[in-house]
């Protein structure tokens, strides 16, 4: 059965039966019963009290709340430190059990004396205190309230002025804190793009491939936004066109290098969070490294970087940590184990979008799309980055754009075209099994050797997706087949397996049933994890469905959701997967042709269309989504 994220779930229990009681005079004796028996706390010998509540005081820089006043202290990741002591009348108090923001600590007297929290996010928190004597028997406990303080954002920059100027070369910086900074952009043609991650009623900045005689493109501010030797946070969502060289999406630049690059690194294959040790000619560069290779081209990814100074003036344990779509990518690495030079130098230019310096020079000039860029002068916890990989439309909805559509009623030629505004192929139909219904919209498959194949991936699969397919099985097909076969209505392939694969499976000699699946390889390419979300719902034959899954990756380690139509499904099955996985090569649907002649998985049925967004659907999502079409 589905766990329930921590996300409102409306559209997605309507209608299941809650529990209820009936009051009894058996029951009402039993709850008497119970509220005679004293608390944990009472004495259980008249000379050998438990211990009674102990006192909390705060060492900063966290202020208990009143009765009338909560005022906020601190901000997320900045330790507070509290001093738990018993209460003059015990004295054997001998350990402390504490609870807070969802942890439980045990800790020792001596421990008591500097009790570390560090609150993983802004918000309201209770200290839960009860202290336990040498018979480790716990008595009342003491509650401390604290409120921590949000991080404001020094610099965000949002890239939808072009909606109403299209003429307009000036980013505006939309941040609350400081002076505002705009950036100026300097490109050869129109810098705005319609394909913006928050939708079509958006913009995003366009760095296009130079042509000859074309200069590079990039845009920067007058001055500094963050001070580089004190502790930030920048992040960017980018659309990576071309991985031939390193393409730098933010830097922060010196005389002769960089204090900060986010980045794809070309040697490394991979997306990158550093800095240049000291700002002098052949510096080495300490970076942070993305810990899969490969990224999706043209598929929107939420990057962050945090350099972190542990809130002191020691250099020695400075970071660097590189989040891709709010996952951290490794550990922090300590700059001066990379460099042992290394120093928290200040950059004195402006911050740079589409180019980093390097030898004094500028180089690693963007190619694709940045949007809803923001910096932070604060160290922003795991927490919060996560938190901010949320992107919103005009109306306030989650913005879930659109990165591809097949739609067989445009088909011809053998393709069904794809329909949506990113550059992706067509999916083309097999030789044979695969026939067009113009009438009717449609690719029929037979079941046997029909098939549709496209290149893929779409869309960054370590984060969050949806995928819908308009799909209709067909009864005579499917009763020749056995019992546990899978049908594929569409999937990503990766390596042997599906990234992400829509089946029909059998699993009755009368019963189908639709499935969401997903599967982590390791680097040996065998499979690490795999979970599958069934529908509680049988497939009904002979009608057109569309079927969804939703993958969340911020909920949990990583969560599948089904719907049928715009129904929840809580049937069978794991719906966390506990890894990452980007699929890469073919994306197919109706039936994987394994080598090129038979294929597995054959689909007897029909689809009307295969479309794919970034970002998760919910329940409500789905009427504006995938059910009007």
């Amino acid at each position: 059965m589905l766990v329930p994220s921590s996300r409102p779930q409306v559209g997605r229990r309507a209608g299941r039966p809650r529990g209820r009681f009936r009051f009894t005079a058996a029951l009402a004796v039993g709850l008497l019963a119970a509220a005679a028996v004293p608390p944990a706390y009472a004495t259980t010998a008249t000379d050998d009290p438990v211990p009674r509540a102990p006192r909390v005081t705060s060492l900063g820089p966290y202020e208990e709340c009143t009765t009338n006043q909560c005022a906020t202290y601190g901000a997320s990741g900045l330790p507070g430190r509290f001093r738990f002591t018993p209460d003059p009348a015990d004295e054997d108090v001998t350990s402390y059990r504490v609870r807070v923001g969802g942890e439980v600590h045990t800790i020792s007297a001596a421990e008591a004396e500097s009790f570390a929290f560090v609150p993983p996010t802004a918000g309201f928190y209770v200290l839960y205190v009860e202290a336990a004597d040498r018979g480790s028997r716990y008595g009342p406990e003491t509650t401390f309230s604290f409120k921590v303080g949000y991080v404001e954002e020094a610099a965000r920059w949002r890239f939808d002025d072009g909606l109403t100027d299209p003429s307009a070369t000036v980013a505006a910086d939309s941040g609350v804190r400081g002076a505002h900074q705009d950036a100026a952009l300097h490109t050869d043609g129109d810098p705005w793009s319609r394909l913006a991650r928050a939708g079509d009623r958006d913009r995003a900045l366009l760095l296009d491939a130079p042509g000859e005689g074309r200069p590079q493109e990039y845009a920067q501010t007058a001055r500094p936004v963050v001070d580089t030797s004190r502790p930030f946070t920048v992040s960017a969502w980018v659309q990576l066109a071309d991985t031939g060289a390193d393409r730098v999406v933010l830097s922060a630049p010196g005389e002769h290098g960089s204090a900060f690059e986010l980045l794809y690194s070309a040697a490394d294959r991979r997306w990158a969070f550093g800095r240049t040790a000291r700002d002098e000619p052949g510096a080495p560069r300490v970076r942070s490294l993305a810990t899969t290779a490969d990224p999706a081209r043209n598929a929107w990814t939420h990057l962050a970087g945090v350099f972190h100074t542990r809130h002191d003036t020691d250099p020695s344990n400075d970071t660097v940590q590189l989040y891709v779509n709010g996952r951290p990518q490794g550990s922090p690495v300590v700059l001066a184990e990379g460099a042992p030079a290394y120093e928290p130098w200040t950059s004195t230019a402006g911050l740079q979008f589409g180019r980093g310096r390097t030898g004094g020079a500028y180089d690693g000039h963007f190619l694709g799309r940045i949007d809803e860029v923001r910096a932070w002068q604060w160290a922003l916890t795991a927490d919060d980055v996560r938190n901010e990989t949320d992107v919103r439309d005009a109306e306030g909805y989650p913005a879930v754009p659109l990165a591809a559509h097949w739609d067989a009623a445009s088909a011809g030629d053998g393709r069904v075209p794809q329909v949506g505004p990113y550059p992706v192929g067509d999916m083309a139909l097999s030789p044979a099994g695969a026939t067009l219904d113009a009438e009717e919209g449609s690719v029929l498959l037979d079941g046997v050797a029909g098939h549709l194949s496209a290149t893929g991936p779409v869309v960054d699969e370590t984060g969050s997706f949806t995928v819908s397919a308009r799909v209709r099985v067909d009864s005579a097909g499917l009763e020749s087949k056995p019992v546990g076969y899978r049908a594929l209505v569409a999937g990503q392939r990766a390596g042997s397996e599906y990234s992400w694969a829509l089946w029909a499976r059998k699993t009755s000699p009368e019963t189908w049933r639709w499935e969401f699946s997903r599967t982590v390889l390791g680097p040996d390419g065998e499979s690490t994890d795999t979970a599958t979300v069934g529908s509680n719902e049988v497939v009904a034959a002979d009608t057109w469905v569309d079927l969804t899954g939703s993958y969340d990756a911020l909920d949990g380690n990583g969560r599948l959701t089904l719907y049928v139509d715009a129904s929840w499904q809580y049937g069978s099955g794991a719906s966390e997967l506990n890894g990452v996985q980007q699929g890469g090569g073919v994306l197919r649907a109706g039936g994987d042709a394994r080598d090129g002649a038979t294929t597995e998985h054959a689909l007897p049925g029909a689809l009307k269309s295969v479309r794919v967004w970034t970002g998760a659907l919910t329940g409500d999502d789905l009427w504006r989504h995938v059910l009007p079409q």
